[in-house]
């Protein structure tokens, strides 16, 4: 019969300890109740089947935690009003720029961030061994379908279907308040400190003017980037088109927003005889409503949108 030594008997045994306790530490969708498959914008996320401590890296994330009575135990910077028990939550620093440091401190059990702003900190989070599913959450009609899945994945799902159902009755009250109209001809332009662009169905702004019946001006060159929210338009193209309306939705800087739109636009005797500027149908748009999705503030946003245009009320 073969011998072992002492050493090599311990060594085997732990081998097969270490094994044992691997295999009941994995947690995956497939083989542990610990976690459960979770469905958005056909994207499939495995996450913790009852998560207690959930840290948010965007505030647009935390509004709407908050809307279904789900609890974040983080926010981040912002400029904005917020609600006093949110605000009094740990702060992680600026969205783009999180206190991975703080993060960790708070131990959470998931950690839920924005694909286009937080996947840079993929790596840190993984050797932190910190659970997280990173989403894309963009244009207006990201809303409901994230309302839907955050229900599910805090489970609060009636609450969820609450809230959906209250923002799409906002919704429709905005749009039949406008049905009846002759719909108006908009340009959606974008100013910031360096261009003058127009904003096709992809961005924000133009989304909701769509969503109202009005008309993009903008559309109707078809040859441009189908996969851009934004594309080159220049004072003689909207000269051209002379649209009834235009909006102006703006990033950046005031004046130095002010500069590019005289060079482009204000500055030249052309902009003074388009129809919009003659009646006064020129409106500058604040960016925390019609640059980024304003969430659950939208049926607000379009309400704004149907004053400016037709002089209709719509209240909630």
């Amino acid at each position: 019969m073969r011998k072992f030594s002492r050493l090599t008997i311990i060594v085997m045994a732990m081998t097969v300890i270490m094994a044992i306790l691997a295999g009941c530490g994995k947690t995956d969708s497939t083989s542990s109740a610990a976690t459960r498959t979770l469905t958005y914008k056909d994207q499939t996320y495995t996450v913790p089947a009852k998560p207690e401590r959930i840290a948010v890296l965007a505030n647009s994330l935390l509004y709407f935690m908050d809307a279904i009575d789900a609890k974040s135990i983080s926010r981040v910077e912002t400029q904005d009003d917020m609600p006093a028990h949110l605000k009094e939550l740990p702060s992680l620093g600026q969205t783009a720029n999180i206190n991975m440091e703080q993060l960790i401190g708070l131990k959470p059990d998931l950690v839920i961030g924005l694909s286009n702003q937080h996947s840079k900190f993929e790596g840190q989070l993984q050797s932190n061994k910190l659970p997280y599913i990173l989403i894309s959450y963009d244009g207006i009609k990201d809303n409901v379908p994230l309302i839907e899945f955050l229900g599910q994945l805090t489970n609060h799902e009636e609450k969820a279907k609450e809230v959906i159902a209250q923002y799409n009755s906002k919704i429709d009250k905005v749009k039949n308040a406008v049905k009846n109209v002759q719909p108006a001809r908009v340009a959606v332009l974008r100013a910031t400190g360096k261009a003058v662009t127009a904003e096709t169905t992809l961005a924000v702004t133009a989304a909701m003017v769509q969503e109202l019946g009005m008309q993009n001006v903008v559309l109707q060159h078809g040859d441009f980037d189908k996969s851009a929210k934004t594309i080159p338009y220049s004072l003689e193209t909207l000269a051209s088109d002379d649209p009834d309306i235009i909006f102006v939705s703006t990033m950046g800087k005031k004046d130095e927003i002010t500069k590019t739109m005289e060079k482009e636009m204000t500055g030249n005797p052309a902009w003074q005889n388009l129809k919009a500027v003659k009646n006064g149908k020129v409106f500058y748009l604040p960016s925390n409503w019609f640059l980024l999705n304003p969430g659950l503030q939208t049926p607000e946003a379009m309400a704004k949108l149907v004053k400016m245009a037709y002089g209709i009320d719509v209240t909630f």
